[in-house]
């Protein structure tokens, strides 16, 4: 009898070796790891951190995690990868692959119960890169329609989002091919439902970055009632009722055993180099760009006109309710915090920033044309290996047309970060809240990750106190 998709699936991910690995899938993981807890120490100021951090040390139990950018102590693992699965998203500047994020659930994950267990660096990097692998095909079999999406069926982005947190601790566990079948099962189990509410209008809801924490720990809680014994939870991806059918009106069954050990989807993962929606990342690093070649000031700009037109990141930021993830997923509000603040931060997304009348004043100087596109289109162009290319021209009141037109901004794959830049990177993140010493180690142990011998040591660095 011909194996299951899920034991197929199951079997590869159970089945894979470090050895396994080609050094790019495991650069990649390390560019990953310091990205993610940058991008988590980063949001320390913002005031959702600060809400996620206290409920979860409120919440007490077995001290086993760290969680990042807190005083210092420990938490139940399962706690510490809601924390920092969530704070991983506070300032939407982790990783984005074509699906979603999947760091915000494999490097909490994988982190936390490898820190409880006490696994080396090697056994963290094999637990999140057999996790992206798995995420990645998962999240691809169960790809709907591009009606079903603008239908308003949902995009599952944190549904599919808990088997990537999932995988991994269930493969820091050692979890053998059945194990890894029921884990699958149960986070099938724990998936958020697929439609994702977090809008109504033009206003946005920071819900929608708690939900990564959730999936983070709804992962990790799968792999430990795996542990602890169940049965006849196989086949969750398999037939007419499997999990695609709960997000999806169509399902590419080839996705859940393609490119076995021979394409590491992980490098096709795109780190994003600004705190921003994936969508805004090119527009902003085209105005960056410009104000580099031609310096100028908010005073001096007449309009300011961007092409194509996404109409979900292109609206009237002044009808928002002005959250973080209004601001995150706005043209008009990043570009516009850029050119009042061009040391991109936590301060971008301040309370103050947010409901500062100079921005909501000037963000009305945009104009779009093209298009439109949805979202949709831009992922699909991005699983080509391309990008979208977008245009950002400025008008000066003196009569100066400024333009820029690019398609693979920094962290892109085609573009990716070189090892020293994603230093750098994280160095950015974590100066104004960590010593410069404490930051060179954390960035010196994971350029050596694979030597370290126990990742709690890691994590251990990566809080305030």
């Amino acid at each position: 009898m011909e194996k299951s998709y899920s034991r197929r699936l199951s079997e590869f991910l159970a089945g894979m070796k470090y050895e396994d690995i080609p050094q790019e899938a495991v650069d990649q993981a390390k560019r990953l790891t310091l990205h993610v807890i940058g991008a988590s120490i980063a949001a320390a100021p913002i005031e959702q951190t600060a809400k996620v951090i206290g409920m979860t040390e409120k919440k007490g139990g077995i001290a086993e995690a760290t969680v990042w950018g807190s005083k210092g102590g420990k938490v139940p693992a399962k706690e510490a990868a809601f924390a920092n699965g969530t704070m991983a998203d506070i300032m939407d500047w982790e990783d984005c692959a074509w699906t979603g994020h999947p760091s915000a659930g494999h490097i909490p994950a994988a982190m936390a119960v490898g820190e409880k267990l006490g696994l080396s660096g090697k056994d963290y990097l094999l637990s999140v890169i057999a996790a992206h692998e798995g995420y990645h095909r998962i999240a691809m079999y169960a790809q709907p329609s591009r009606e079903y999406i603008t239908s308003g069926q949902g995009w599952g982005l944190v549904s599919w989002q808990v088997f990537a947190a999932a995988i991994a601790a269930a493969k820091a566990m050692g979890q053998d091919a059945d194990q890894m079948e029921q884990t699958l099962g149960a986070a099938f189990y724990n998936a958020i439902v697929s439609c994702n509410k977090h809008s109504e209008g033009t206003a946005k809801s920071d819900i929608y970055h708690y939900a990564h924490g959730w999936c983070a720990r709804n992962g990790v809680v799968s792999a430990d009632m795996t542990q602890l014994g169940f049965d006849n939870c196989y086949g969750a991806l398999d037939g007419p009722n499997g999990y695609w059918h709960k997000v999806s009106d169509q399902v590419d069954w080839e996705w859940l055993v393609k490119d076995y050990g021979t394409k590491w989807y992980i490098c096709e993962t795109y780190l994003k180099h600004w705190p921003a929606n994936m969508w805004v990342q090119t527009p902003l690093e085209a105005l960056n760009l410009l104000m580099k070649e031609h310096p100028f000031t908010a005073d001096q700009v007449e309009k300011i006109h961007v092409s194509p037109l996404v109409p979900f990141i292109c609206g009237d930021y002044s009808k928002t309710t002005r959250g973080t993830l209004d601001a995150q997923f706005s043209i008009p509000y990043c570009l516009t915090a850029y050119i009042l603040d061009p040391h991109m931060g936590a301060q971008w997304f301040s309370k103050e920033m947010r409901n500062n009348p100079q921005l909501i004043e000037f963000a009305q100087k945009f104009e779009y044309s093209g298009g439109p596109r949805v979202p949709n289109d831009n992922f699909d162009e991005f699983k080509t290996g391309s990008f979208p290319e977008i245009t950002v021209e400025v008008t000066l009141k003196d009569g100066t047309v400024l333009s820029k037109t690019m398609r693979y901004p920094k962290g892109h794959p085609r573009n990716n970060f070189t090892m020293d830049e994603q230093f750098d990177h994280f160095r950015l993140c974590c100066s104004p809240y960590l010593p410069a010493e404490r930051i060179e180690k954390i960035i010196a142990l994971v350029d050596q990750l694979e030597t370290l011998d126990n990742i709690g040591k890691l994590a251990e660095l990566c809080v305030l106190a």
